[in-house]
């Protein structure tokens, strides 16, 4: 039995084929009182126009994150630096970005997302931009029927799409159900996936450090409300390392099995 095939008997494989790694940040939303409660662990980047808590609607639970319809520029939009500070991902170790998302209209003004970012001094908006990865909807530049990405730097910069192999806009909205959106960042290759599935892959500069996230695009999105929830951040240990270390523990417990027998 060759590793990925141990690693799969065991019932610890991730959507990228890797083990599940160090959660460095995770929220379901459900440890607030009310909108304001956020600001705890966010920053609102327009206070008069938070991003607001959803105490009715969530996956799985009764709380989520809740950008609505306004009539023009929505505003809503918050950050936070990720807990330890940044982190550079490689192939060996790569850094999962996982979400869910809810759409309640497929309409191509729907014009909102979540970002990974880099910038030179290792913290939000702290030197220049060295990086962005966005994944969510858009309302320009893209195809606005299908669930869209950004690249900020490199050979595959700009805004674009996911196939729609998986899941579309319409499809989304049809199912009445959350969706589940991830990102996987290696050395120089960033993974789309949807709902755990392997959706498409782009080139992005190499050797980045990643510090922070923003929620929401501050940008008209007229029409659409849009709901996310359980946003985990993940780093994901190199397989063959962890596989040595759940063999070892393996080996450990049937030997101390037999001792016992």
């Amino acid at each position: 039995m060759n590793t990925k095939s141990l690693l799969i008997s065991l019932g610890v494989v991730s959507i990228s084929g890797s083990l599940i790694g160090q959660t460095i940040f995770s929220d379901d939303y459900q440890s607030y009182n009310d909108t304001s409660a956020l600001s705890g662990t966010y920053t609102q980047m327009y206070p008069d126009a938070p991003v607001l808590l959803d105490t009715e609607k969530g996956y799985n639970s009764s709380q989520s994150i809740h950008f609505g319809t306004p009539s023009a520029n929505s505003l809503e939009r918050m950050w936070f630096n990720l807990p330890g500070g940044p982190v550079a991902p490689t192939d060996a170790a790569p850094l999962l970005v996982e979400f869910m998302v809810d759409l309640d209209v497929d309409i191509w003004s729907t014009r909102q997302y979540i970002e990974l970012r880099s910038y030179a001094n290792g913290a939000y908006n702290d030197g220049a931009l060295n990086q962005l990865l966005a994944l969510g909807f858009n309302s320009s530049g893209v195809n606005t029927a299908l669930i869209n990405k950004r690249i900020y730097a490199g050979n595959d910069a700009g805004w674009g799409d996911l196939t729609g192999n998986i899941a579309t806009r319409a499809s989304i909205v049809a199912a009445s159900d959350w969706t589940k959106l991830g990102m996987l960042i290696k050395g120089d290759t960033v993974e789309w996936y949807v709902n755990g599935l392997f959706d498409s892959a782009n080139s992005i500069t190499a050797n980045v450090a990643y510090d922070s996230i923003v929620i929401g695009s501050g940008l008209s999105s007229a029409g659409a409300d849009v709901w996310f929830d359980n946003l985990t951040v993940t780093v994901i240990p190199e397989p063959t390392t962890m596989a040595l270390g759940l063999i070892g523990g393996i080996s450990l417990l049937l030997a101390r099995k037999t001792r016992r027998q």
